[in-house]
């Protein structure tokens, strides 16, 4: 048995990383020659290192942090489940957070923005009948929190999923960094504070985003790091890299079910990059996947004229498994009502959802900025930059500035790469 830096025996879950058996997870495909092994060696070696010194389950804070132990919480970049804290103003004293009566009531007839999806996976990766996978957004659809509620009470096997998870700023935004219009949210201003304070302090600045998430158990957010979508496709112009969120995820209804892991398991996810799509409306009513190149085109365009490769939407980084692969160590949370939790920027997670009482799950987020440093910087790239080199090149997405623009401009009208 490998032996820790210490000198103990590791847990019975840690493997030899010169036990080849082990890269069953890698890509079959992966070059085979004696320098990729040794650099797969490697891989395993860094996460194995990784795991010699972090903790395994998430750091439980029975009190709110000061901005001094905020601080060191970021420093720290593990998961942080957070008691006493609330996102909610002094306007919000007096009533019921968990009843759906009072968000309806706050966003009376206003109209907001609502995910549509046929199975609840909003943002995931779906095969097309021609074999072909594709990144696939929910249909964005305009109603009232009201008639959200009411459609996600109806049985589940005779509805579509609905769900408020904009994840544009809807409450907040840092105007300068977003595009689109003004938030959809507004109205819970008065209730939802701008920032917590103690992050706030922590980092120097406010929240570049505020959230509000509604919706019921159908819904389920696949396997993603932060940011997510918004960045990357609604404002494909901004400097991505630079737009990593430290995450304070705090839950008002219901619960959320949280399946984390670490930077260090990029090279085990096999995430490539895939052609976007957004669900739209057949002639049957039915929800269906349409690319959102053939979206762009112009109808009277001809299908067999040539584009350049930068006409297109950019391809999406995504990874295709709804479930986390067998050998990685992932720490499961359930975050429920009143409970607070830090995500670190850069770690990967799946959220699930249990409603309470009323059959609603709500949560407010904060995103902060993420200070990039330097050698951490460095390092990220070299480890995707070997994962690479060792063979697994369609499994690990180079790092920003690494032959990415050619790969997600490229003209590929059938989906996956």
């Amino acid at each position: 048995m490998r032996r820790s830096k210490s000198g103990t025996s590791l847990a019975s879950s840690t493997y030899d990383p010169y036990d080849l058996d082990h890269l069953d997870h890698f890509e079959e495909t992966v070059n085979d020659d004696v320098p990729s092994r040794d650099l797969r060696r490697s891989i395993e070696e860094s996460v194995e290192d990784y795991y010699d010194m972090a903790p395994r389950e998430a750091t439980i804070m029975e009190t709110p942090p000061s901005a001094l132990e905020a601080l060191r919480m970021i420093h720290n970049g593990h998961p942080c489940v957070i008691k006493g804290v609330s996102p909610l103003s002094e306007s919000a004293e007096g009533h019921d957070w968990s009843k759906s009566k009072v968000y309806e009531d706050v966003a009376g007839d206003e109209k907001v923005t609502v995910a549509v999806t046929d199975d609840g996976w909003a943002d995931s990766v779906r095969t097309l009948p021609n074999g072909r996978k594709t990144f696939v957004k929910a249909l964005d659809a305009k109603m009232t929190i009201k008639d959200l509620v009411s459609r996600n009470r109806r049985p589940e096997e005779d509805r579509e999923a609905y769900y408020l998870q904009s994840q544009d700023g809807n409450i907040y935004r840092d105007t300068p960094h977003y595009c689109g219009d003004l938030e959809d949210l507004d109205m819970f201003q008065e209730y939802i504070k701008r920032d917590v304070e103690w992050m706030k302090g922590a980092v120097g600045r406010e929240s570049e985003a505020v959230n509000l998430w509604i919706g019921d158990s159908r819904s389920t957010t696949s396997l993603h790091h932060d940011p997510h979508v918004p960045f990357v496709v609604y404002c494909k112009d901004a400097d991505v890299g630079s737009c990593s969120f430290e995450n304070i995820y705090h839950v008002l209804a219901g619960s959320k079910i949280f399946t984390l892991l670490p930077p260090i398991e990029t090279a085990h996810l096999k995430q490539r990059f895939y052609a976007p799509s957004t669900l739209q409306r057949d002639e049957n009513n039915n929800l269906v996947p349409v690319l959102d190149a053939a979206l762009a085109r112009p109808s009277s365009s001809s299908s067999s004229s040539s584009s350049s490769s930068r006409d297109g939407p950019p391809k999406i980084p995504w990874v295709a498994s709804k479930q986390t692969p067998k050998s990685s160590r992932k720490i499961r949370i359930t975050l429920r009502e009143g409970e607070t939790l830090y995500l670190p920027a850069g770690w990967w997670h799946r959220v699930e959802q249990e409603e309470g009482d009323e059959g609603l799950v709500v949560a407010v987020n904060y995103w902060y900025h993420h200070e990039i440093h330097p050698a951490q910087y460095a390092y990220e790239r070299l480890f995707r930059r070997v994962a690479i080199s060792s063979g697994l090149k369609e499994s690990v997405v180079p790092p920003m500035g690494d032959e990415v623009a050619d790969e997600i401009y490229k003209s590929d009208p059938n989906g996956e790469e």
